[in-house]
């Protein structure tokens, strides 16, 4: 009986939670002046920073209007041109790609943070580890939240304030931990995190400390889109990939990931041995959005386009 009494009382708590979240997320789309109904998306461009190609072309895709938002990888050797670009476009929606990873061959970099501050996540050369199983692995939770809040106090510092938080490769989901760092850092600087729906399961008490996290403040994206498999790397492929992703979007925020870039000399060298989200893979999601029959799609499904600016206004008005 006493078993049965904690169980129910547990059931209760996850009940009443998820309700919470719900009535926040209808809560958002009202706020944002839709109706429940409305199909919001992000069309959010990551690793601005990581090279000058992916620059040029993350600064081509915002200027042209094929995207409406995206977020700088503040450790990466290109950082700086991204805040002298933001600085001429103060009103484009820009986040923090919060970076615990350096997955390039021949291409590294390490934290923001002193190296003997965040030494769990720095491989015997001083680099990020090159996957995530690594940050599962080894990383502390005090080591990643220090360099998480050096990322966003070194944006801040150089003149960018962020949209919004969003994560390289996921790394800052790779343990319950990792994620608790990725939630407080949020609320401490007042900063939406991007997470999706099938990390709710965080709302049990025995894996996220809640007495860090304002619970009011975690808005859960009805689906993540992202090009990630092991299809042909052509044209054909990716505007059938693209298609399907508009036909698939119901009512609620979602954000469609891409990794846009120009397919030259400078990525190639670093993307070598690399196929995925390598030079070609970028440059053919930049020629998906640009195209006519991507634009189409988007407008024949009804499909309104947000950002993450407007979503911190309302979250944290």
């Amino acid at each position: 009986m006493k078993n049965l009494t904690i169980f129910f009382k547990f059931f209760l708590s996850i009940f009443f939670l998820a309700n919470i979240i719900y009535s926040q997320e209808n809560n958002i789309l009202e706020k944002l002046g839709f109706d429940k109904d409305s199909k919001l998306l992000i069309i959010h461009n990551d690793d601005i920073g990581m090279s000058q190609s992916v620059n040029s072309a993350s600064f081509d895709a915002f200027n042209e209007g094929h995207i409406n938002s995206g977020s700088v990888m503040v450790p990466c050797p290109w950082f700086l041109e991204v805040i002298e670009y933001s600085k001429k476009n103060p009103n484009l929606d820009i986040g923090i790609h919060l970076t615990l990873t350096a997955e390039w061959k021949n291409y590294k970099w390490g934290g923001i943070s002193s190296s003997d501050k965040i030494k769990s996540i720095l491989d015997d050369k001083g680099h990020f580890y090159p996957e995530v199983s690594f940050v599962r692995k080894y990383a502390k939770y005090e080591d990643v939240k220090n360099e998480l809040e050096a990322q966003i106090n070194y944006s801040l510092s150089n003149g960018l304030i962020p949209t919004h938080l969003d994560t390289h490769m996921g790394a800052v989901r790779a343990t319950p931990k990792t994620l608790q760092a990725y939630l407080e850092v949020g609320n401490k600087f007042r900063l939406p995190v991007q997470i999706s729906e099938e990390y709710k399961s965080i709302l049990d008490n025995k894996l996220i400390d809640f007495t860090k996290i304002d619970k009011s403040k975690i808005l859960f994206v009805k689906k993540i889109y992202g090009k990630q498999d092991d299809s042909p790397i052509n044209y054909e492929e990716w505007m059938k990939f693209y298609k399907n992703v508009l036909d698939d979007i119901k009512p609620g925020l979602n954000v469609l990931l891409v990794h846009v870039g120009y397919d030259n000399d400078e990525l190639k060298a670093i993307t070598v041995d690399h196929p995925h989200w390598g030079s070609k893979w970028r440059e053919l999601d930049f020629k998906i959005l640009e195209s006519d029959e991507f634009k189409k799609r988007l407008r024949k499904r009804n499909i309104i386009l947000v950002k993450w600016g407007q979503i911190k206004e309302v979250l944290y008005d």
